[in-house]
């Protein structure tokens, strides 16, 4: 059973990869597509390669829940970060190049980073108690989270902060989302009514705004970075309302804390490889022309 499990999130991981590679392109490429916000999103879902993109990615994250139901989520959710590395790949395969040698191991770097990080966290029962007023908090406080990093990515001059800043701001908003997800999951085993329920709407709410910092990070031509900055916020996001809000069992050592210290630290020099490889590509400029939106890339 947990083989399944292992082989299902791979191929969840590489369908994600391969739908978020195939959106990333269409947003680059539909430079006409003016503003922000929903009307934006709006005139974009009208795209087929685009909504291709997003059967690809959906396919993805249906059969990554699938593997957390047929296996520990200690193991699966560090399967899923492989993604990453699928993600680079694929968007090589996609603009006919070779994969760059210091994205790949920046990936690997934040991949083997992730791994010890969730592994640090000790197995336990998932947490399923949450009343409507906390998770209200909660998703305002997440809401106000991400809006300060979309406002940092307004003020920026730089596509990779820019990049960062909204892939964590939709990395954050949407592994909130997947807390609750999990909240309204256990609920509806014993109430299927349960979903016609506040917390559904909040869900909804969080990963409209996820997507929205999504979609415009990818229009900054940073996919390695944004994905990376996606692969990281997302888990890290739901890991801490885990421990934090539902009372999920949390690191208890010194060597976990110690593992997880060492782990952060090859995350961010990942991190920072994967960045740095931009400013070594020949005609990527880390500068954005302000042309009507300051998001729209030169």
């Amino acid at each position: 059973m947990l083989a399944v499990a292992v082989a299902l999130a791979v191929a969840g991981a590489l369908f994600i990869a391969i739908g978020s590679a195939m959106q990333e392109r269409v947003v680059v490429g539909m430079r006409f597509l003016g503003g922000r916000g929903v009307r934006w999103l709006l005139r974009l879902v009208r795209q087929p390669r685009w909504l291709l993109g997003a059967a690809f990615a959906g396919l993805g994250v249906g059969l990554h829940v699938l593997a957390l139901s047929q296996g520990p989520v200690s193991v699966i959710q560090p399967v899923g970060t492989v993604g990453l590395l699928f993600a680079l790949i694929v968007k090589a395969v996609l603009d006919r190049r070779r994969p760059g040698r210091s994205q790949l191991v920046g990936g690997a770097a934040i991949v083997v980073g992730l791994v010890g990080l969730l592994f640090a966290l000790p197995p336990g029962p998932k947490g399923a108690g949450l009343a409507t007023q906390a998770a209200v908090l909660l998703t305002a406080a997440t809401l106000v989270v991400a809006g300060t990093a979309v406002g940092l990515s307004w003020l920026a001059d730089s596509r990779s902060v820019r990049s960062a800043a909204l892939a964590f701001a939709a990395g954050t908003t949407f592994g909130v989302g997947s807390a609750l997800v999990g909240v309204v999951g256990h609920r509806m085993l014993t109430d299927p009514s349960a979903i016609a329920d506040w917390l559904t709407l909040l869900v909804v709410v969080l990963l409209t705004t996820g997507g929205l910092a999504q979609q415009h990070a990818y229009r900054m031509r940073r996919f390695a970075l944004t994905f990376a900055m996606l692969e990281i916020a997302d888990p890290v996001a739901a890991a801490t309302v885990g421990v934090l809000v539902l009372g999920e069992p949390a690191p208890g050592t010194a060597a976990a804390a110690a593992w997880m210290a060492l782990s952060a630290t090859g995350i961010v020099a990942g991190v920072a490889g994967i960045a740095r490889s931009y400013l070594q590509t020949p005609g990527h400029s880390d500068h954005a022309r302000v042309d009507g939106d300051r998001h729209l890339p030169s």
